[in-house]
């Protein structure tokens, strides 16, 4: 496993799970031989055999002195992983996602492999209402990653993808402990050496970062971490999480890139900080200083580690000082290029190297005196919200014969940062998730409507001003 995928498991506690959530919408009139939740459920049996890894599980020992391996389940049981939930007639949309939010709330197994499809009814049992509420751990996988073995388990038409005999066959072995130990043994007698060639390069970093800033003409740099205004969600979590969705029109996010410049993730950017000020105006908490998100940057290209997980991340600030979404969206478009460069100059591989070398037991001993002493509650928030863009397919996609409709990814929160914001491109429109810590944003629905009715605020904006290029 590498150091990035295992720093996720060391991350986790009770409070701070690190598991990706989606909920999937289907339409399972598509299905030529009718649905049925007893044939879907053994239909994702055969289809996971061709994602080695949804067969692994975690393989550990006390007497590790390096990270976990992942090892074949050879006691795979898909009974373990897909369940049914039945709300019956009656059950809508805000029940549905009060039962995600509730599974969200929820660690995953860790002696199974570490993932979840939740097969949820509504409406008539005769023809129900479909939605897949799907869980899958951050060690796992990575949004990139996701979006991969997605593309592997659903077609781009209604029947069946063929099955790739070569990942059906690839599987990683059974448990050695032996062989655990001795890695693990020489991982530790190597981090020294890896030490000193990665502090040199790490205390480089800003001076890197200031010759990208001047290649791009001095623009904005990209905010610094622990500089970010403090707010209602930027606290210690709690177990309980609450989920809201939203849906873009794709088309029109691109038509204010064509008339303001900038990318639909500059859009995004806009919008939904838009949304987060109007909801913090409204429980007066609206900070002066701009907030600042996190946005996760895929390093997959780039990378040979490995790893399932292969990102990195800038920080970007949101304008959020400034009400006008125009102005806004121009601040934010101005900064991207020299964020990007000053976030591209950093070594792709650096995160991970240090993950790597990082002593298990300070992390995890870490990570429980921070949780039990409620530091995030103390020390300067580093930023207010992580908020992640996954590009999607462009076709429609079938799931085991049902097409997707919508797809609305949750990223995990951390202590601190107690909201979080992540959107899929997918046939057109683009559909977004909001996750938040429920004891600090209770109502992310009101956040959801907010970003729709910042799009359509924008759009109206752009058409009355015709900025020029």
């Amino acid at each position: 496993m590498s150091g990035l995928d295992a720093s996720f498991l060391y991350l986790e506690t009770d409070e701070q799970m690190m598991v990706i959530n989606g909920v999937v919408h289907l339409d399972v009139s598509t299905i030529s031989e009718g649905y049925s939740f007893e044939r879907l459920r053994s239909g994702l049996a055969r289809r996971v055999k061709a994602v080695p890894p949804f067969r692994r599980r975690i393989h550990d020992s006390r007497l590790n002195l390096g990270h976990p391996a992942w090892v074949e389940d050879f006691d795979f049981d898909i009974a373990r992983h897909v369940h049914r939930i039945t709300l019956g007639p009656d059950g809508s949309e805000d029940e549905l996602l009060a039962t995600c939010g509730r599974l969200a709330s929820t660690p995953l197994d860790r002696s199974h492999p570490l993932w979840q499809v939740w097969i949820i009814e509504r409406g008539d049992p005769a023809a129900p209402t479909v939605t897949a509420f799907c869980r899958v751990h951050h060690a796992l996988i990575d949004g990139m990653l996701g979006a991969e073995l997605l593309a592997t388990l659903a077609a781009t038409d209604a029947s069946a993808p063929a099955q790739d005999p070569e990942l059906v066959r690839t599987h990683v072995g059974r448990a050695n402990t032996v062989q655990l130990i001795a890695g693990g043994a020489r991982d530790l007698i190597g981090r020294p050496l890896a030490f000193l060639r990665l502090l040199p390069e790490t205390l480089a970093v800003p001076m890197a970062m200031k010759r990208a800033r001047d290649r791009t003409g001095g623009g904005r740099s990209m905010p610094a971490p622990f500089t970010a205004p403090r707010t209602l969600f930027n606290r210690s979590l709690t177990p309980h999480r609450a989920v809201a969705t939203a849906t873009l029109d794709l088309e029109a996010v691109k038509q204010v890139t064509t008339h303001l410049g900038g990318t639909v993730n500059d859009v995004l950017l806009t919008v939904i900080g838009g949304a987060v000020r109007s909801y913090l105006e409204d429980h007066g908490d609206a900070p002066d200083p701009p907030m600042v998100a996190i946005v996760p940057m895929s390093t997959r290209e780039d990378l040979t580690t490995g790893g399932a997980n292969q990102v990195s991340a800038m920080f970007a600030s949101l304008a959020t000082d400034l009400p006008d979404p125009v102005e806004r969206h121009q601040r934010i478009v101005a900064a991207s290029a020299t964020v990007k460069e000053q976030a591209g100059s950093i070594r792709p591989a650096l995160l991970d190297n240090w993950g790597r070398m990082s002593p298990r037991w300070l992390l995890d001993a870490g990570m429980q005196v921070y949780e039990s002493l409620r530091l995030a509650d103390v020390h300067p928030v580093i930023y207010n919200l992580i908020i992640s863009t996954v590009p999607g397919p462009r076709t429609p996609l079938y799931f085991l014969g049902a097409r997707i409709t919508h797809m609305h990814p949750f990223g995990p929160l951390l202590h601190g940062a107690g909201l979080s914001v992540t959107s899929v491109s997918i046939d057109g429109h683009l559909d977004l998730g909001v996750i938040s810590c429920e004891h600090l944003v209770p109502d992310p629905d009101v956040i959801a409507r907010g970003i729709g009715a910042g799009l359509e605020e924008l759009i109206e904006l752009t058409r009355e001003r015709e900025l020029p290029r």
